[in-house]
C-alpha cells in the first residue's frame, strides 16, 4: 500500500511536472512571436519613414530649368529698353518739328532744346523647347522715364531709367521665378541733314527669385548684372504726301552675368554656378511712315521691319548639384535664340499741341524659337 501510494504520488507529481514545462513553454513562444511581430513593425515603419524622407543621391538636370529661364531674361529686356532709348534720342521721330506737315519732313530743325518721356509698357513672350529645355512663359511690366537735351545744332544726348519686373513659368513643370530689373541708359544722336547716327550705352542689376515644387518648396534668391550698347545709322527720303521711307542699319552688343545660388528648402534643394552670357547681332530693316494735320492735331503713323543676325551667341552653361554635396554635378545648357530673325512693329502718334506728343507703340520679334509681342503707351514733353 505503501509502495502504491508513493507510485500514484510520483505520477501526480509527473503529471504536474509535465504541465508546468508545457506552460514555460508555451509563454516562451508567445513572447517570441509578439518580439518578432514588434520588430517587423519597427523595421516596416523605419521603412517607409526612410522613403519619404530619402535624399537623392543625384541631382535631377531639369531642377535647373527655371534658373537658365531667368538668365535669358536680361538679354530680352535689356534689348528692348537700348532701342526704346535709341529711338527716343533723335529729335526727328514720330510726329515731332521735323516731320510737319508743312516742312515736308526731316529738314526743318527742331526748335525745342529740352525733353522728357514717360513710357509704361507690358511684354509677353514665350521660348520654346530646345534640348532638354522645356520652354517658359514670360510676362514683363515696367516704365521708362527718361530726358534730353540738344547741345547744339542737330546733336543732341540723353539719359534714361527703366524699371521692370518679369514673372516666368516653365513649361510643363512646377517652377517659377521672378525678375526685379533696374537699367540706366545714356545716348547720344547726331542728325546732319538726311542723315542720322545714334549710339546708346545701357548698365542694368537686378534680382531673381525662383521657385520650384518637388515634394516641397525649395526657393532661391540671387542677382544679375548686364551691360549693352547699340548703334544705328539711318537714311531719311521724303515722299510725296508727307510720307518718309527711312532705312535702317544697326549693331548692339550685350554682356550678362547670373550671380551663382543655394536653394533652401524642399526634398532636395540645390545649388548652382554662376553663368556668363554674350551676344552680338546685326540688324537691317526700314521705316515706312506719313504725317498729317487735323484740328490742329499733328498725326503720324509708321510701320517698320528689319531682320536680326545672332552673329555671336555665347551662353555659358550652367552647373547644378545637390546642396547636401551628394552626387556629380549636372551641366545645362542655356537658352539661345536661333540665329536668324525678324523685328516688326507699328507706332501711332498725336502732337496735340505744339509741345506735347502722346503715342503708342506695337513691336513683335519672331525668331524660331522664340516670340514676343510688346506694347507701349507714352508722352512727350518738348520745351
Amino acid at each position: 500500500m505503501a509502495g502504491a501510494t508513493n507510485d500514484a504520488r510520483d505520477g501526480v507529481m509527473i503529471v504536474c511536472r509535465n504541465r508546468s514545462a508545457g506552460r514555460r513553454y508555451g509563454g516562451w513562444r508567445a513572447l517570441t512571436r509578439a518580439g518578432a511581430f514588434a520588430a517587423a513593425t519597427v523595421l516596416f515603419a523605419a521603412a517607409l519613414c526612410g522613403q519619404a524622407g530619402a535624399q537623392p543621391n543625384t541631382v535631377d538636370p531639369a531642377s535647373g530649368n527655371v534658373f537658365v529661364s531667368g538668365g535669358a531674361v536680361p538679354f530680352d529686356v535689356g534689348s528692348r529698353f537700348m532701342q526704346r532709348i535709341n529711338a527716343n534720342a533723335l529729335l526727328r521721330n514720330a510726329a515731332s518739328a521735323g516731320n510737319n506737315a508743312g516742312g515736308g519732313g526731316g529738314d526743318e530743325p527742331s526748335r525745342e532744346r529740352y525733353r522728357a518721356w514717360l513710357e509704361g509698357y507690358g511684354l509677353a513672350a514665350r521660348t520654346g523647347p530646345q534640348g532638354e529645355f522645356p520652354g517658359d512663359r514670360r510676362t514683363t511690366w515696367g516704365g521708362i522715364a527718361g530726358g534730353g537735351a540738344m547741345v547744339a545744332p542737330g546733336v543732341s544726348v540723353g539719359l534714361s531709367a527703366d524699371q521692370s519686373r518679369t514673372k516666368i513659368d516653365v513649361t510643363g513643370l512646377a517652377q517659377s521665378g521672378r525678375i526685379d530689373l533696374t537699367q540706366v541708359g545714356l545716348s547720344a544722336a547726331v542728325e546732319r541733314g538726311p542723315w542720322a547716327f545714334g549710339a546708346t550705352l545701357i548698365h542694368g542689376t537686378g534680382v531673381i527669385k525662383s521657385s520650384r515644387f518637388e515634394g516641397g518648396e525649395s526657393i532661391a534668391s540671387y542677382r544679375a548684372r548686364l551691360w549693352g550698347a547699340m548703334a544705328e545709322l539711318s537714311r531719311y527720303w521724303s515722299l510725296p504726301g508727307n510720307a518718309r521711307l527711312v532705312p535702317k542699319l544697326g549693331v548692339d552688343w550685350m554682356w550678362s552675368r547670373t550671380g551663382s545660388f543655394t536653394e533652401t528648402g524642399g526634398v532636395a534643394p540645390i545649388t548652382g554656378s554662376g553663368v556668363t552670357a554674350t551676344r552680338v547681332r546685326v540688324m537691317a530693316g526700314a521705316e515706312v511712315g506719313r504725317t498729317w494735320a487735323a484740328d490742329r492735331v499733328l498725326f503720324d503713323v509708321a510701320v517698320h521691319g528689319r531682320l536680326v543676325n545672332n552673329a555671336v551667341q555665347d551662353v555659358g552653361a550652367l552647373e547644378v548639384s545637390l546642396a547636401s554635396g551628394a552626387g556629380a554635378a549636372a551641366a545645362i545648357a542655356g537658352v539661345r535664340e536661333s540665329t536668324l530673325g525678324a523685328d516688326a512693329g507699328a507706332a501711332f502718334s498725336a502732337r496735340v499741341s505744339e509741345n506735347v506728343r502722346l503715342y503708342a507703340i506695337y513691336d513683335g520679334r519672331f525668331r524660331s524659337r522664340f516670340t514676343s509681342h510688346g506694347g507701349t503707351l507714352g508722352a512727350e514733353v518738348r520745351w
